[in-house]
């Protein structure tokens, strides 16, 4: 090859073959996207993670929720049930010591010591 046939083809003594920069353009694209790879796989496997306990504490809150919903429920039932003549009398019994005039109190003699 004569020199003028080198520098036609750019492959003189100062310049890089043609087919080394396909090349290195290539390599550089195939790191670009290895790179992307693996930085998306890294934030999937973040994400997963996130999502799994997000899911945890929603099973947590669920299970929270169901339990005060139903102590609502208790309360509100003992609400009304305060409020029935059956308790008033319960209470007047067990804290004030008043009955009903047609009832008798038998009582231990032990439990007057």
């Amino acid at each position: 090859m004569s020199v003028r046939d080198r520098e036609r083809n750019g492959s003189g003594p100062g310049k890089p073959k043609k087919r080394r920069r396909k090349h290195s353009g290539l390599l550089l694209i195939a790191l670009a996207v290895g790179a992307m790879v693996i930085v998306i796989g890294v934030r999937c496997a973040a994400l997963q993670k996130t999502l799994t306990e997000s899911q945890a504490k929603e099973a947590e809150l669920t299970a929270e929720l169901k339990t005060e919903t139903d102590r609502t429920q208790q309360i509100e039932e003992y609400g009304k049930y305060t409020k029935t003549q059956k308790y008033i009398e319960e209470v007047a019994k067990d804290k004030l010591g008043l009955v009903h005039d047609d009832e008798t109190i038998f009582k231990n003699e032990d439990s007057s010591k």
